[in-house]
């Protein structure tokens, strides 16, 4: 759960730092030091550890004395402690002191920690609150102990999907993950109760192996209790303040401050219980957090009938605001770099607060179009709820009553066509009709002959999607051309259905024919965007699609939020960005599984985020890969095949190279050829086989491609072991869009030479890779992906001291092993350049997956 910030810790302190290990209530530092704890025990340290009890703060020598030191011939005071204490500590061996919730320490322990460590000098290791300004009492006192900090920030979705599956023994459907992350506000301690108690009211419950939502909501009477204990302590007016904020909403903080008080505020900010975050304009939101607890809130005030009339005013209404920018003119060097300076910004946030408050106008929106529609069931009202829907979770009984009782007399045949287009791509999506769909338009257009042309492209459209693209399909586009332009909706299906056939400029032609896009809910930006990065210009596809993502939030639109995500999700995994692609895609799950044509990119983005994972919990597994689902669609991820190549990794070079081969092939059968191509590249960068390289270039020179040249060039002589031809080419490389996938495929090739046995091979191409890296800096991140073979490279030995270089050191290892030091280095060297590792922890992990 916390991998990383144990192993910050473990580093640390194996460089005899202190380190002071910090985050909120129930953020999970107890759990972390624990398993440093553990971690530091397993490597043979010696670990005096206080876990401190807030109930015994009062209590002299508390702390001290849980670690059962012999007292008895020691008169009991600071000192006599301390000195007691010291002697253990001055013992052989390595000494680490260890303190959970430092600032609930007794005051004579904390006392007697500190002599000791200016005596011993000894690493103390302690966690606690990072609420800022709070000056507890053993502030002085702990200031010098630590030399390192190490923070632990809110859950991520991944994280949470991950507790889910180990707390209950199986993967949850994405809605369940979302919801928990939502409600706890990536808390730990309050994800694990919400969890176990949703299990305990069976508000979750286990079908077809995953657990599900067995209610609309998680909150429960189990609950209560964890939350009387968060919100204990609170004065009168600071609970009257959260009371009001709970039934407000999201409301100004100018205004909240005016009505509960500025140091209320301050003081409930201090306590973790409120969220402030940017509104659409700009503006500060201040709102109950956790959620869970303005759930809680809203409970008691409905059930004691006081609902705060007196400060809920028609000031306090913030309007959900529409915000269009324009689109950048130019993309350089700099508007990258601003465009990763605001995610990363954005990062560092409340990402729980901000996915809770877009939710909360989200659901509004659609609860007010709906309410509209209930009033007058006419055309016009259900496509203004309908488009909602596009994006936003769905409730089937409401969109199905939409469908079957809206009213079709005197409605506008731009309505009509919207409703009609959205009803069939209903049909598909839940029944897999996908004749009864494309019948249904086509009724649609026989009542509004002015419109065929608008009917025929959607027709079109969800055969190219949802089955293959026609062979005839210059001709249907010939006939459809100058029919209604201004609906722009022929445009936006031809641009998206010349993507599928690897034509970006086409599709941009395409959409810049338009006058206008009014039939379809910014469905053109997707286009746009996806075109601009199959095109080659990732870096201007990533601008784009982080400012169309930007602007989505400010208005509510979780359509263009969803593509967006997924247009500046791929930009980012081919620069190797792993991290930034990896919390956009976090935070598109975490608002719960949307509905049409952004499902399809929603379960794309779960497949692509789970490529450097694989397990119960991995992400991918929720995308669902049965039988119904495809092995290739017509974008990135929008199939199964190459999820569960990279996932299940393969027995041979040759079953790679014959299951790569076979999804490019199906791809191009069905004129997904864009697909094809980034499966082609992806797989040849990944571990390049001779195979997939014949098809990426026979496709690329059907298409009269040339921005590849370059890579299957690097590709060509790598496999040929040219090694000198492969030092000249990359000497003479010119900096493209292809350095990380260039650099990418210098290490597959040296991980093929190794498995083929060719140590000299594979010694030259890493010598290679390293020099092309220092000049041409690709950064980025890489997928450790190494084929089932690579275990049976290892001999016995290496084997075994693989498996224990993740615990121990070089000394305790020749100790056991009765061998020298040099030696054991020698074994573990050895076994890091056949599997093709960088750390000790990388390859103990490597080793125990393919042994275990």
């Amino acid at each position: 759960m916390f991998e990383q910030e144990i192993i910050r810790v473990l580093d640390y302190a194996a460089r005899g730092l202190g380190v002071r290990i910090v985050g909120s209530a129930g953020s999970g530092r107890t759990t972390v030091a624990r398993k440093v704890v553990e971690e530091l025990e397993d490597q043979g340290a010696k670990v005096y550890a206080i876990f401190s009890i807030p109930s015994l703060t009062a209590v002299p020598f508390a702390g001290v004395l849980s670690l059962g030191l012999d007292l008895r011939s020691r008169a009991v005071g600071i000192l006599g402690v301390s000195d007691l204490l010291s002697e253990h500590l001055a013992r052989p061996g390595r000494r680490v002191l260890v303190v959970d919730d430092v600032e609930t320490l007794d005051r004579e322990s904390l006392s007697v920690i500190d002599i000791v460590q200016r005596r011993t000098e000894v690493p103390v290791i302690v966690t606690a609150s990072d609420a800022p300004l709070r000056v507890a009492l053993p502030a002085h006192a702990v200031a010098r102990w630590p030399q390192a900090t190490v923070a632990l920030p809110p859950l991520r979705y991944e994280q949470v999907n991950l507790l889910i599956a180990q707390l209950l023994g199986a993967p949850a459907d994405v809605d369940v993950a979302a919801r928990v992350l939502t409600k706890s506000g990536g808390n730990l301690r309050l994800a694990v109760r919400i969890i176990e108690t949703a299990v305990l009211s069976e508000q979750l419950v286990l079908r077809d192996g995953q657990w599900r939502m067995n209610s609309p909501t998680l909150f429960n009477e189990h609950l209560h209790a964890t939350v009387e204990a968060m919100l204990q302590g609170l004065k009168p007016e600071e609970f009257r303040a959260l009371g009001t904020m709970a039934v407000l909403g999201p409301a100004v903080v100018d205004r909240l401050a005016s009505v509960a008080g500025a140091e209320v505020l301050d003081a409930l900010e201090h306590r973790g219980l409120v969220s402030v975050v940017p509104g659409p304009d700009g503006t500060l939101l201040g709102s109950v957090f956790p959620p869970l607890i303005e759930d809680y809130l809203k409970g008691h005030i409905a059930s004691s009938r006081r609902i705060f009339r007196s400060v809920i005013t028609d000031e306090f209404a913030v309007a959900a605001s529409e915000h269009e920018d324009a689109a950048a003119a130019g993309v350089g060097d700099g508007a990258v770099a601003a465009a990763l300076a605001a995610l990363r910004a954005e990062l560092k946030g409340n990402q729980v607060a901000m996915s809770r408050y877009f939710h909360r106008r989200l659901d509004a929106l659609e609860q007010f179009h709906y309410r509209v529609w209930e009033l007058d069931r006419s055309m016009a009202n259900a496509v203004a709820f309908l488009r909602v829907y596009w994006g936003a979770p769905i409730d089937p009984h409401r969109v199905q009553e939409v469908f079957t009782k809206t009213s079709s007399v005197g409605c506008d045949p731009a309505d009509l066509l919207f409703f009609t287009m959205t009803r069939a791509l209903w049909l598909v999506m839940n029944d897999g009709e996908l004749d009864d769909a494309k019948e249904m338009v086509r009724k649609a257009a026989e009542s509004e002959p002015t419109w065929s042309g608008e009917a025929e492209a959607i027709a079109l459209f969800l055969d190219a999607t949802y089955h293959a693209v026609p062979g005839d399909i210059d001709e249907i586009f010939a006939r459809l051309e100058g029919l209604h332009p201004k609906s722009g909706l022929v445009a936006a299906v031809r641009g998206a259905i010349e993507l599928y056939r690897f034509d970006p400029e086409a599709a941009l032609r395409a959409l810049d024919s338009a006058e206008g896009f009014g039939t379809l809910p910014r469905f053109e930006q997707f286009v746009r965007g996806m075109a601009l990065f199959v095109s080659g210009r990732v870096d201007e596809a990533l601008v784009f699609a982080l400012d169309r993502r930007r602007d989505a939030l400010r208005s509510v639109d979780q359509f263009s939020l969803i593509a967006n995500s997924y247009v500046a999700a791929l930009a980012l995994l081919y620069r190797g960005r792993y991290d930034e692609a990896e919390y956009l895609m976090g935070w598109a799950f975490s608002l719960r599984r949307p509905g049409f044509l952004v499902g399809a990119l929603y379960n794309a983005m779960l497949r692509l985020s789970s490529l450097r994972t694989c397990g119960v919990a991995a992400l991918g597994s929720q995308a669902g890969t049965g039988a119904a689902v495809p092995d290739v669609g017509p974008f990135p991820g929008t199939g199964k095949g190459l999820y569960e190549l990279v996932t299940r990794r393969p027995n041979t070079l040759d079953s790679f190279d014959e299951s790569a081969t076979r999804l490019i092939d199906a791809a191009l059968d069905l004129g997904y050829v864009t697909e094809a191509v980034m499966t082609g590249i992806f797989t040849l960068c990944l571990l390049p086989t001779p195979g997939i390289k014949r098809r990426v270039e026979r496709l690329l020179a059907d298409f009269h491609n040339t921005q590849h040249d370059q890579l299957l060039a690097v590709a060509g002589a790598a496999l040929a072991g040219d090694t000198k031809g492969l030092v000249a080419i990359l000497d003479d490389y010119q900096p493209d869009e292809d350095v990380y996938q260039t650099s990418m495929l210098l290490r597959g090739a040296a991980r093929r030479s190794r498995i083929l046995g060719d140590s000299p091979t594979a010694s030259a191409i890493e010598r290679a890779a390293n020099a092309f890296a220092r000049r041409l800096r690709p950064g980025g991140q890489y997928i450790v992906f190494e084929p089932e073979v690579a275990a049976s490279a290892l001999t016995a030995r290496e084997t075994e001291i693989a498996l224990m270089a993740g615990q121990k050191s070089n000394q305790e290892i020749a100790e056991q092993f009765g061998l020298s030091i040099r030696t054991v280095e020698s074994h573990i060297s050895n076994a890091l350049r056949k599997t093709s590792t960088t750390t000790r922890r990388a390859l103990f992990e490597l080793v125990r997956d393919m042994v275990s």
